[in-house]
């Protein structure tokens, strides 16, 4: 009979029984934190990975669990992925703190996925901390004043009258059935791509399959399931292996797109020292570029040669995705809401006649329109989470959030929470008629604070004029199979419908 001696050595098996009871008095001493805070949460397992079965089985759950754990536990409550202690929490008055007043000490969204970006991407604006974000945000911010969107305003307005004549086509050739996902992504596409690289693509005039390489691979990078990847997971868990990838350039991204996107970049870059220039978010940046000397040497302004290329990258990361899907979900709730839909025309041909087209300053006078984006906004966020981590511990309002901890923003559950909100679920647009009476903690589609969505008010232009120009000529309507309100949703690289959806637009007469 073959004894565990015969195997190992009694030494061998003592090292080895000691080693496992020091490994699980480490994750009992990890999982104490919380308790320790007197903040509420589930008991971790072993099994679960902390607090994370309920990721394994649905990867939405972290976001759509919130209103279930706030009656469960109430607005502030805790969770652990792997060892890494996150708190939620769900009061405006603490957020107003960690967003804003204590701003110095939660300056970054995360300590995960800085350095898992690959080369090309590792130094855009969302991954980066310290003096060199501030040196970068201070940098880009002037590109998305009212002076530069003005400018650029002619860009966007191109890419609206292709989307409608677009929807021309679709409406004669297809008897007005279109898929929302497929038309706005390719709005999308076209804006950013023209907006931030100076490249018109014109995806729109292609068919489906046959559109440029620059949209294939932005789809492609769109839709890679990065949740999927097992290192996602590890450098979720780990952070620290964030800095092993980063000495053999690995990305969770596909690095063949990200590559053609640096090569882009550079191409148009070089380009540009040949012809006339022109206003787009490149442009800007190049304009900016500094050298790394310069840098260490204490420059408070400009960009490096990788940081050009890398916010080039996010531009047209952060600006693709999120803008086709706030695009998406106002096109269903107007098409759901026909007596909001007919609101926005009538504001429309008001503001046509008062100042003799869609201009720059007519974007400024579709207020109920905008009230109807903030709502589907709210219903239907881009980005369904938001976060802040803690440089240091501070006690607020008698939280105290130690040095560490990742606080994580339920944007998508503070959005339909009945506390906040009356018939949460159902889309009203008159509640967004005062915005100064709406808690932008609460209401927080595009962040808050100093590290909000740079590049929100472009995203808000290219979308109103968008759909000013789509209602002016047609009617947004429902077909047989289109769902019910409120609409399931799942997140991957952005909100998305958990079912393929169509809608359908009829010529006006």
């Amino acid at each position: 009979m073959i004894t565990p001696l015969d195997i190992l050595s009694l030494e061998t098996w003592i090292l080895i029984l000691t080693s496992f009871i020091l490994i699980r008095l480490y994750i009992h001493k990890r999982w104490q934190v919380l308790k320790d805070l007197n903040i509420p949460h589930d008991p971790p397992t072993i099994l679960g990975v902390g607090n994370m079965s309920k990721f394994f089985k649905d990867s939405d759950a972290g976001y759509k669990r919130h209103l279930e754990l706030k009656q469960k536990f109430g607005p502030i409550y805790g969770h652990y992925i792997g060892l890494s202690p996150h708190v939620y929490v769900g009061d405006p008055e603490i957020l107003k703190q960690i967003m804003i007043k204590e701003f110095h000490i939660f300056p970054d969204r995360q300590k995960n996925f800085q350095n898992a970006n690959g080369k090309e991407f590792n130094d855009n604006l969302t991954a980066i901390s310290g003096k060199q974000w501030k040196r970068v945000r201070d940098t880009l911010s002037p590109t998305f004043t009212s002076s530069k969107l003005k400018e650029m305003f002619g860009i966007v307005e191109d890419c609206a009258d292709s989307f409608v004549q677009n929807i021309g086509t679709i409406n004669s050739d297809s008897n007005g059935r279109f898929q929302p996902a497929v038309v706005f992504s390719k709005v999308a596409i076209d804006s950013i791509c023209s907006a931030a690289f100076g490249v018109n693509v014109d995806s729109q005039s292609k068919p489906q399959g046959q559109e440029p390489e620059v949209v294939k691979m932005a789809l492609e990078l769109f839709n890679y399931p990065v949740f999927k990847n097992p290192f996602f997971l590890i450098f979720l868990m780990f952070p620290w292996t964030e800095n092993i990838a980063k000495v053999f350039d690995y990305s969770l991204l596909p690095k063949d797109c990200l590559r053609y996107f640096a090569r882009l970049a550079k191409t148009v870059k070089k380009n540009k020292a040949n012809v006339e220039q022109r206003v787009d978010i490149l442009q800007t940046m190049i304009n900016s570029e500094i050298t790394d000397n310069e840098v260490k040497n204490g420059a408070t302004k400009g960009l490096t040669e990788i940081e050009v290329t890398a916010n080039s990258l996010l531009m047209m990361f952060g600006g693709f995705e999120t803008t086709a899907s706030a695009m998406v979900f106002l096109a269903y709730n107007l098409a759901v809401y026909k007596d909001a839909q007919h609101k926005c025309r009538e504001e429309i041909e008001q503001v046509i006649a008062k100042h003799g087209g869609l201009t720059y300053e007519a974007m400024n006078d579709l207020k109920y329109l905008m009230q109807c984006l903030n709502e589907s906004l709210r219903l239907y966020p881009p980005a369904p989470m938001n976060s802040r981590y803690c440089e240091r511990d501070i006690t607020i309002h008698g939280l105290t959030i130690k040095k560490g901890i990742t606080v994580q923003i339920p944007v998508y559950g503070m959005g339909r929470d009945e506390e906040f909100w009356e018939d949460p679920l159902v889309f009203k647009p008159e509640r967004m008629l005062d915005m100064n009476e709406i808690d932008p903690m609460i209401f927080q589609p595009f962040g808050a604070g100093p590290r909000n969505c740079i590049g929100m008010r472009f995203a808000l232009l290219e979308i109103k004029i968008s759909f000013a120009k789509l209602l002016q000529k047609f009617h947004l309507d429902v077909c047989e199979d289109t769902p019910a309100a409120p609409i399931d949703v799942s997140f991957k690289s952005g909100m998305r419908t958990k079912q393929d959806l169509f809608l359908k637009v009829t010529a006006r007469e």
